[in-house]
This record gives structure tokens, sequence and C-alpha cells, in this order.
């Protein structure tokens, strides 16, 4: 019975361990591959850093997070995650689980400006941006080459494009986000006093994009950009012009 008490006791002691061991001394221990964790406080169930770092570009301020413990007995971890980088910048949440079948995310929000999302680029574009974008997941399951099952939303409110060939105003584009057989696939809705554009993009294995769809301008839009419309392609029989890309990123 003494025994018994004993083991009791023990697995207590190494469970209250456990629950608080402190989230900066784990930090300490995992290997990071250039990600840079500042400032970590609380534990490694429920805590906050300061500051992430993916790279010099990307970075999340203000980190929460808040795990289930209850998941941990299907061998997932899983729960809730946030960050704040201002009033004017990048913020989002939503619930991450990874496990052996790979990692989930559902009810994801985050916001930025488009203006923020235009450093965040790969590549440099010779445009500014206005407006905010809103980009809503409601489900997003890993698979190869990129998914199992995607389902979400942006919304780019008072979108406008400004360039050496004018100034377009979008309205509030939208973009339908989805999964098809791995692939990445994305809807883009658009409709202004100015432009109308419908675009399918499809993103395949190893960065491979195709782009179809149609773009039309109206009497509003600016010479200049009506004019560079021929540039991307023929016009169809309503006068819209074709869009037909593809390529690798």
């Amino acid at each position: 019975m003494k025994i018994k008490i004993a083991i009791l006791v023990v697995l207590v002691y190494l469970a209250t361990l456990i629950i608080k061991l402190p989230a900066a001394l784990v930090v300490g221990w995992i290997p990071l591959n250039g990600l840079k964790i500042k400032n970590v406080s609380g534990t490694i169930w429920q805590g906050q850093a300061q500051e992430v770092e993916v790279n010099r570009k990307l970075s999340f301020d203000n980190v929460k997070w808040n795990v289930s413990v209850m998941d941990l007995l299907t061998l997932n971890l899983a729960g809730d995650v946030s960050f704040y980088n201002g009033p004017d910048a990048m913020s989002g949440k939503g619930f991450v689980s990874y496990g052996l079948s790979g990692t989930k995310a559902s009810n994801v929000i985050l916001d930025l400006t488009a203006k923020e999302l235009l450093t965040l680029l790969p590549m440099r574009l010779p445009v500014k941006l206005e407006g905010n974008l809103s980009a809503v997941i409601k489900e997003v399951v890993q698979g190869q080459p990129y998914c199992q099952q995607l389902q979400g939303n942006v919304l780019w409110q008072n979108a406008v494009v400004n360039s050496q060939l004018g100034r377009v105003n979008l309205d509030s584009p939208t973009v339908e986000l989805g999964c098809d057989d791995g692939d990445i696939t994305a809807f883009v809705n658009q409709q202004s006093d100015e432009l109308t554009t419908a675009l399918d993009i499809t993103l395949s294995e190893a960065g491979v994009y195709k782009l179809n769809g149609e773009i039309q301008g109206t009497d509003k839009l600016a010479p200049s950009v009506a004019k560079s419309l021929n540039w991307i392609g023929p016009k169809n029989a309503s006068g819209a012009t074709t869009v037909t890309f593809s390529g690798q990123l």
C-alpha cells in the first residue's frame, strides 16, 4: 500500500513539474532552425513571447498560446495561438494542431494592410497598394503537395493600386480559397466602377501555377491602364481581356 502511495505521489509531483515547466526553458532545448524567439514567459501550456522572428521580413509580436491538455491524449499538440504586431500592423489568431497526421488549423483570422503585404512578397513589385486585407480560414489540413482540405476567403477592403500607369480603384475584391487533389485553388472576384475581374488560380507541386480568367475595364478606367490591358491578352466577344498565365514560383 505504501509503495502505491509513493508511486502516486511521485506521479503527481512529475505532473506538476510538467504543467509548470517554464516555456523559456523548453525553447532553449528545441532546435529552432533559424527561428528567433525572444522574451518568453509563462509555461509551455500557457505563455507568451514578445517576438517570434521567422526571417528578416517576417516577425510576429506579442505571441500568446494556450495548449489543450486533453488533445495530448490523442497524441496531438493543439491550442489557441494569437499575435498582435500593433494597431496598424498585422495581427492574427486561430486554433492550430500538430500530430502524427500532420498540421491542421481552424478558425484562423489574419488582418494586415495591403502596404504591409507588399513588403512580405518575395519579389518587388513597381506598385503601391492601399486598403486592408482580412483572411478567414475556416479549416486547413496539411496534405501533399500542399493541402488535404482548405476552406477560406480573403477580403481586400478599399483596394487601390497605384503604378506608373495610373491609379485603379478595385473596391473590395474577394478571394475564395480551396483545395483540389492537394493543389491550392483560388477564385478572385473583383468589381468596381473602373474594372471587373474574374480569375481562377491553381498552385500545384513545386510551385507551378496556372492563372485563367478575364479582366474588363470601363470608360472610367485611366486610359493608360486600359491600354495596358492589351498587353495581357486578346479580347473575347464581350470585350473583356482574356488572361492566361502559367509558370513557377
